[in-house]
């Protein structure tokens, strides 16, 4: 075991930190703003994950290297990882290449291939595509829209004659026949902007050109052109349903169960949603957000870097990977997360990617997916019902192992004076719940309708009371008229992550549709009490 003299007397700096084993071998790679800090919280006596306690035991020699920024931490943690693939760091195994279009912008004649290999050569790359058969196909209909070469540089300086291509007019044939190199720019221009998702740019210069061919009575090359024309428009309706993703974009999506990250991964490409793919990894950080910054800057270093990488969660250190990638790529690369404007469906659309069959029993999925002390057995609901402050009422809904249990139903009439305030009303009907232990005993897990203040309030009341229970909320995303629900879970930034699909998630809009039924319900009967009461005085 570390002694609390080394963690004191490790430095307060930016700078990349690693255990090391009895054998001097090198077991787990981090990075922090504060090594110290983030060293110390692995020791902690509340650290009570089975995993992290693993790591922490075989720890014993400590070592770090400082670093002049956070940047610089990233990059030395990446190599680091690399280069002695530590058994406790993540370390990306899916080495596997995808294939990407090249086009050889820098030849006289530039040429049109398929690759795996990222070369900075100046070339400009396409893709990846996740299947072979895609490319093929692009390349089959490159070759009857666009005569550009298909030969590799190797192939063409040494050509001495033209190929088949050049007679079924598929290829200028610029190995062994004189084209003008003006036109022959022009097509490698517009097939660049076809692979770019630039559709509308290349259908308004293929109309240009359709009408400068008939007004010069070249007829038979317009002919060609509006055939180009057609095939094009024909493809980018089809591809209409995509549109709304805009450029080229991955977009990621994270959940965490019992110390496991699943990671989805939606390649989004010139519009088009080409795959998805996803990665299940242990993790042992205390820091979920700096497991997952690893990954991406790992997942990054050895493919294409798209134009924008949207999150589903927001992370501290965005910035610096952002501007990483950016230098990487030598363009601009924008990281954005779930809040940004107009990324929400792409987030969403990540986030159901994640749902897999459901094979846990309902309680057990409970306490993996929402991060539970104990599985539930007892849950119980609560939900305010008011009409602008006046007949304020809280209800109570109870669950036992799953079915409502309705004989336990409880109403509470708020008894403070009329208030819009429900952060009030959740503290009150709360802290009269856990005082009256004639309501049967306390739950599991509560269930608050709201959002992050509600939550906040009933995890200070249950605290207040000494009671060790979990506690979650649910509430409407900010934009009501989309009616998402949204989780949340304590001593969390972002949302809870849940696809809409699963059981749990289902589950928990099942009981509080319920709570909110049988306050409705509650409330209208008062109101009308009250109203009666009013009208014979």
């Amino acid at each position: 075991m570390i002694a609390e003299l080394v963690i004191d007397g490790l430095p307060e700096s930016p700078g990349v930190y690693f255990f090391k084993d009895g054998t001097d071998e090198i077991i787990y790679v981090g990075k922090a703003k504060n090594i110290r800090d983030r060293v110390r919280s692995y020791f902690r006596s509340d650290v009570k994950d089975a995993k992290t306690k693993m790591l922490v035991e075989s720890i014993q020699l400590i070592d770090f290297i400082l670093t002049s920024n956070e940047k610089e931490a990233f990059l030395l943690e990446n190599n680091l990882i690399k280069q002695h693939s530590p058994k406790y760091n993540i370390v990306l195994k899916d080495g596997k290449s995808y294939l990407s279009l090249k086009l050889t912008i820098r030849d006289d004649y530039p040429g049109l291939f398929a690759t795996r290999k990222i070369v900075d050569d100046g070339s400009i790359y396409f893709g990846p595509y996740p299947h072979g058969s895609e490319v093929r196909n692009i390349l089959k209909l490159m070759q009857q829209l666009y005569p550009i070469r298909k030969c590799k540089e190797s192939v063409f300086r040494k050509r001495k004659r033209t190929c088949m291509l050049f007679e079924l007019e598929k290829c200028p044939g610029p190995c062994a026949m004189p084209v003008d190199a003006a036109e022959y720019a022009k097509t490698v221009d517009q097939v660049r902007d076809f692979l770019s998702g630039r559709d509308e740019k290349l259908l308004r210069t293929l109309e240009s050109d359709i009408a400068k061919k008939i007004a010069a009575w070249d007829f038979e090359t317009a002919q060609v052109i509006k055939e180009r024309y057609l095939a094009i428009k024909a493809m980018t309706q089809k591809q209409h349903v995509h549109e709304h993703f805009g450029k080229n974009r991955d977009v990621w999506a994270f959940s965490e169960r019992a110390k496991i990250l699943s990671i989805v991964v939606l390649t989004v490409r010139g519009g088009v949603l080409l795959s998805r793919r996803l990665y299940k990894e242990s993790f042992y950080a205390q820091d979920t957000g700096e497991t997952l910054m690893t990954f991406l800057f790992q997942y990054y270093s050895a493919r294409p870097i798209p134009d924008e990488i949207i999150l589903s969660e927001e992370l501290d250190d965005r910035e610096i990977l952002e501007k990483h990638l950016t230098e990487k790529k030598k363009g601009l690369v924008k990281i954005l997360g779930p809040g940004h404007r107009g990324t929400r469906d792409m987030v969403r659309l990540a986030i159901e990617n994640l749902h897999e069959t459901e094979t846990l029993p309902l309680d057990q999925a409970f306490k993996d997916a929402l991060r539970l002390k104990n599985a539930p057995l007892r849950i119980e609901i609560y939900d305010i019902s008011h009409i602008s402050g006046k007949n304020p009422t809280g209800a109570m809904t109870v669950f036992k192992n799953f079915k409502p249990a309705k004989d336990q139903y409880r109403v509470f009439h708020i008894r403070g004076e009329e208030t819009l305030d429900d952060i009030a009303m959740i503290i009150e009907v709360l802290t009269r719940r856990v005082n009256n232990t004639t309501l049967g005993p306390l739950p599991d897990l509560y269930i608050i309708d709201g959002g992050k203040g509600q939550l906040a309030a009933a995890h200070k009341v249950l605290r207040s009371h000494n009671i060790d229970a979990d506690v979650i909320s649910i509430a409407k995303g900010e934009g009501r008229k989309r009616m998402e629900d949204i989780i949340y879970i304590p001593a969390r930034k972002n949302h809870l992550a849940l696809p809409r699909a699963s059981a749990v998630f289902k589950e928990i809009v099942k009981m509080r549709d319920e709570a909110h039924r049988f306050a409705v319900s509650s409330h209208r009967r008062w109101r009308n009490k009250e109203n009666l009461k009013t009208r014979k005085e």
